[in-house]
């Protein structure tokens, strides 16, 4: 099966970008359900307000939704616009999510570009992507081409940000940091190797119990990439740091900071205000089939 290249080019050239874009995620219209959280997250580079974006998750027994919409206004004192919405729809399974349905509609305000993809456990069904790819990006060389096998078993960059089962009665379960977590986003397809560093306990209202759960990730090509790519040798070597927060009424995880090192400062996603409505009464390990 084939992947695209539409994403390219908005935005994707810096380490802030892509990891804000990764995060770009929020709040949606959605009907009544027994479970709601929204957590609103601000982006910095070297110490500067680059952006801002919103996480949203509803929940109806094991079905779940993730919505949202974010804005980079900023970067390194140059005017930067880019903004991108994004939903994930999908079921609490056995181990974590199986997501069926994932779009994103982005823009640097010159050109936009969209993805739509429906996908199960067997690998994607359909997708498309606006505007079309080009064959000389399949036909490259150096390009390693994504197939059907290659998608099978994966999740959707949204449904990778929710760890279901990692707030237990006992406290944050450090096995939230020992696994990996293979996505694939309509172009590429790529392991998140996550590494248990810590728990922290810090001071703020927003977090259940006051503790969060410290990783270490990495990220590593499997397809759809280019092999001559320097971008692609640097980004897996990069050392990120990922805490993950517990959100109130539920077992669920979500990432509370993220912080990636790049050639020009450090790179942050922090979380903020969080708000949740309901309880998961059934909760998300329970719903795991």
């Amino acid at each position: 099966m084939k992947a695209g290249a539409s994403l390219a080019g908005l935005g994707g050239r810096s380490a802030c970008a892509v990891a804000f874009a990764g995060l770009i995620l929020s709040a949606g219209t959605t009907s009544a359900a027994e479970y709601k959280f929204k957590t609103d997250y601000s982006a910095y580079l070297a110490g500067v307000p680059v952006g801002k974006a919103t996480l949203s998750g509803t929940f109806d027994g094991p079905q779940y939704r993730l919505d949202g919409y974010g804005k980079l206004t900023g970067l390194a004192g140059a005017v930067y616009d880019y903004t991108a919405s994004a939903s994930s729809a999908g079921r609490l399974m056995s181990g974590g999510t199986q997501p069926r349905a994932f779009s994103v509609d982005a823009t640097d305000g010159k050109k936009s570009a969209k993805v739509r993809m429906t996908m199960n456990q067997d690998g994607v069904r359909r997708l498309k992507l606006t505007p079309p790819v080009p064959k000389e990006w399949y036909k490259h060389p150096k390009r390693v081409q994504v197939t059907d096998a290659h998608t099978k078993n994966t999740v959707d960059p949204m449904s990778a940000l929710i760890v279901t089962g990692g707030n237990t009665p006992n406290g944050i379960d450090k096995r939230a940091c020992e696994r990996t977590v293979p996505i694939y986003n309509g172009r590429e397809r790529f392991d998140v190797t996550l590494e248990f560093r810590k728990v922290e306990s810090i001071s703020d209202s927003n977090v259940p119990g006051g503790q969060v759960l410290v990783c270490g990730a990495h990220y590593r090509a499997i397809a759809g990439h280019r092999t001559d790519k320097k971008e692609v040798e640097m980004a897996e070597k990069i050392d990120i740091e990922l805490k993950l927060a517990p959100v109130a009424g539920s077992d669920l995880l979500v990432p509370y900071r993220i912080s990636i090192p790049t050639p020009i400062g450090l790179a942050v996603i922090q979380a903020g205000a969080t708000t949740t409505t309901g309880a998961l009464n059934a909760r998300a390990a329970a719903l795991r089939e």
